[in-house]
């Protein structure tokens, strides 16, 4: 859980610059737009480098923040970090909340970001009230490639479907409310045998 509180704290200690800084480019935009950075954070992140996909990730939040493509960079962080394999349920907790204090948001993304909240309560995740908000400005405030949505749908080979790789958290607490009981019958036997 430590590296959550790592990551929360980068996170929004970068992107508190973001009003101010909205008119610079994201580190190596030189090579990229914030809508090619996006796409390559993603492919990083379907490869498994977590730590590269969700630096770069990070890096076109600060430079979109409220924007539209900002709105799906969020909701690509907040996903990503409940994924079991990478589980980190603070950092998804601490970012939807962020998300859901500022007030520009659109529908869809509020209620995406209002289930990862819940979701990464459920798993433990905290939120530190006194966090720095979710910095946002008015949409058209923001750069004009941010304003686009670069993830149409297109035409794939059918998904992996992805397989648990450890027995599931209903599997889990079934098997402890299992053993629960069997301790508790055990318990209540000896207390019989010691009864006078």
């Amino acid at each position: 859980m430590r590296t959550s509180r790592t990551w929360v704290c980068a996170f929004l200690l970068g992107v508190t610059g973001l009003v101010g800084c909205a008119s610079a480019p994201p580190p190596g935009a030189e090579q990229r737009s914030a809508p090619e950075q996006y796409t390559d954070a993603l492919a990083a992140l379907e490869r498994g480098d977590r730590a590269l996909g969700r630096e770069e990730l990070i890096q076109v939040l600060e430079y979109c923040g409220t924007s539209i493509l900002g709105e799906r960079v969020a909701i690509s962080l907040m996903t990503d970090a409940l994924d079991p394999e990478h589980s980190d349920p603070d950092f998804a907790a601490q970012l939807a909340h962020a998300y859901l204090s500022q007030p520009y948001r659109s529908a869809w993304a509020e209620q995406v970001a209002t289930t990862t909240y819940l979701v990464a309560r459920n798993l433990g995740g905290s939120v530190e009230e006194d966090d720095p908000m979710f910095p946002s400005a008015d949409p058209d405030n923001l750069p004009d490639e941010c304003g686009k949505d670069p993830t149409v749908p297109d035409w794939r080979e059918p998904a992996e479907i992805p397989e648990l790789s450890a027995p599931s958290l209903s599997g889990r607490v079934s098997e402890l409310e299992q053993t629960v009981e069997a301790l508790q019958a055990e318990l209540d036997r000896v207390r019989e045998t010691l009864r006078p």
